[in-house]
């Protein structure tokens, strides 16, 4: 059976169709929890029903990004690169999260992929500037993002290598910004940019 999961009102969420009498589609919502806070947010979803997102931690002390096991299953806690706050955005048919997390100190932010199955979070660095933020992957663990460029000057659209490898970055359509939000098999990246002089996105 197909399950469609998302996150309402803040929590997050599975919706599972099925067939009614009639042969109209009804949907079931499954609640995921949190990991131990008020508030969780399912972000992605693969083929198996694992999702990544965030979900405030005991006490609400923090957000952490997490994966679900299978079909909306319990939530993993991926932790951070050492400071306080995590999100996962995408998930990949291996469990690997793609997302971003406050370093050490919470000095800055930086995209991050998880092992497969939502093992260890690696730091994939910036395109020379403060701040990277990841949002997409696929199944080789590329991941689709935007970063600073060197001095903060703008922020422009990344792919990774496989498995988070070095990131390339993706330019505009002449102007200052563009972002990376999905990414297919074949690393063809689906976004958005600035156009000349700033006129439109």
């Amino acid at each position: 059976m197909n399950r469609f999961l998302f996150a309402v009102a803040s929590i997050s969420l599975a919706i599972s169709p099925q067939l009614s009498a009639r042969g109209a589609i009804l949907y079931t919502v499954q609640d995921l929890g949190t990991l131990g806070g008020s508030n969780s947010a399912g972000r992605g979803v693969n083929a198996t029903g694992q999702v990544a997102g965030y979900s405030d931690t005991t006490g609400n002390a923090a957000q952490h990004a997490f994966l679900s096991a299978s079909n909306g299953g319990a939530l993993s806690d991926l932790g951070t690169l050492g400071g306080t706050i995590s999100y996962g955005y995408g998930v990949n048919a291996t469990g690997q999260v793609a997302g971003y997390s406050d370093t050490t100190g919470n000095a800055a932010q930086h995209a991050i992929l998880s092992a497969s199955n939502g093992g260890d979070l690696k730091d994939l660095g910036t395109l020379g500037g403060t701040n990277s933020f990841g949002y997409g992957v696929n199944d080789t663990g590329q991941v689709a993002g935007d970063s600073y460029t060197t001095g903060n000057a703008a922020q422009h659209a990344f792919l990774s290598a496989s498995n988070g490898g070095d990131l390339k970055d993706l330019g505009t359509l002449g102007g200052s910004s563009s972002s990376g939000q999905g990414v297919n098999a074949t690393g063809k990246v689906a976004g958005f940019a600035d156009t000349n002089g700033d006129a439109a996105q």
